[in-house]
């Protein structure tokens, strides 16, 4: 589905209870919010429309099917295609004893299980490239315990099989529920979304999240990785935002009739708190929220409206999270 929609991510000057609030802090200042709000257009017509728009589909929490779940790649000609029996994680640098886990090893650790949503840094307003799913894989906590991490560690550089490179502060690698993954909505991963494991950390966008990872190493340095050489944030936090998905832009509805204006909302780790959508210049109204089991998971809003007469309509939404940004 092609979709353009709406977004604002709006500053606020008490950040203290955030986690990351420094990294927050810096991304919101690179990426001021928008002097105006993206809009979407309507048209009410008189006349029967081609598509109704009445169905609400947004109740229930949408899973993204492997198939239809985004990719980004630096080099589209480094696909890897790993062996699992040859590939290894190893994970060294500042610490007290280096670790390698090999496939058969990562199968049998805890095994954790949860819905998380990602997101890629270059998403544009109401873009594809953001999906939600029940990913499986361990706890990187479940093996820090046996290596010992040197209290001289500032950051953690991440190597991938293709090749691609970059890293995170200290302290977003040690927060709770850092996952390395092996299987999403209950199949294993395949090659394209990054067979044998991929990284997900909370908060961050998939710039920071390389799939098929074979080294963490532990540094006293901040290192600039592939995309952040390249003028990206060396942050990549997750700022807040809200997207239209249904009407589509410039779609005709039917004047009379109740239309379900619908789309999502997420700023993890920071839960939704509030989602508005405005119509035309009008006050902004409260969407009903469908929220995921955790903060890590989009928010869905629906908002049912009934335009009275025929003419062109102006949609806008803003989502609010439970910091107060």
């Amino acid at each position: 589905m092609t979709i353009s929609g709406s977004a604002l991510a709006a500053g606020t000057a008490d950040r203290t209870a955030l986690p990351f609030a420094n990294a927050l802090d810096a991304v919101n200042t690179a990426l001021p919010p928008p002097a105006h709000l993206p809009t979407r257009m309507l048209a009410a017509s008189a006349a029967p429309a081609d598509v109704h728009y009445g169905t609400v589909t947004f109740d229930q929490m949408l899973i993204t099917p492997a198939e239809k779940l985004y990719r980004t790649q630096y080099r589209a000609d480094r696909t890897p295609v790993i062996d699992a029996a040859d590939w290894s994680l190893r994970i060294d640098g500042l610490v007290d004893s280096a670790l390698t886990l090999r496939y058969a090893d990562v199968l049998t650790l805890p095994r954790r299980e949860e819905m998380r949503t990602i997101a890629c840094i270059d998403n544009p307003v109401g873009g594809g490239l953001i999906g939600n799913g029940v990913w499986t894989g361990f706890y990187l906590s479940d093996v820090l315990h046996k290596i010992g991490v040197s209290a001289q560690a500032t950051h953690v550089r991440f190597e991938a099989a293709d090749g691609y490179s970059t890293a995170v502060t200290i302290s977003a690698i040690m927060q709770p529920k850092v996952m390395l993954a092996y299987a999403f909505n209950g199949q294993s991963l395949d090659t394209a979304h990054g067979f044998p494991l991929r990284l997900l950390i909370p908060g961050f966008y998939g710039q920071k999240l390389p799939r098929w990872i074979e080294r963490i190493e532990f540094i006293d340095y901040d290192y600039i990785g592939y995309w952040e050489g390249h003028g990206y944030s060396n942050v990549a936090a997750v700022i807040t935002q809200a997207h239209i998905r249904t009407p589509s832009n410039g779609a005709v509805i039917t004047a009379g009739e109740t239309v379900a204006i619908q789309g999502i909302a997420y700023g993890a780790p920071r839960q939704i708190a509030r989602v508005e959508v405005q119509i035309d210049a009008g006050e902004w109204q409260p969407a009903q929220l469908v929220a995921g089991p955790n903060a890590l998971t989009w928010t869905q809003w629906i908002l049912r409206w009934t335009p009275s007469v025929p003419g062109s309509y102006r949609l806008a939404v803003r989502a609010s999270d439970d910091s107060g940004t």
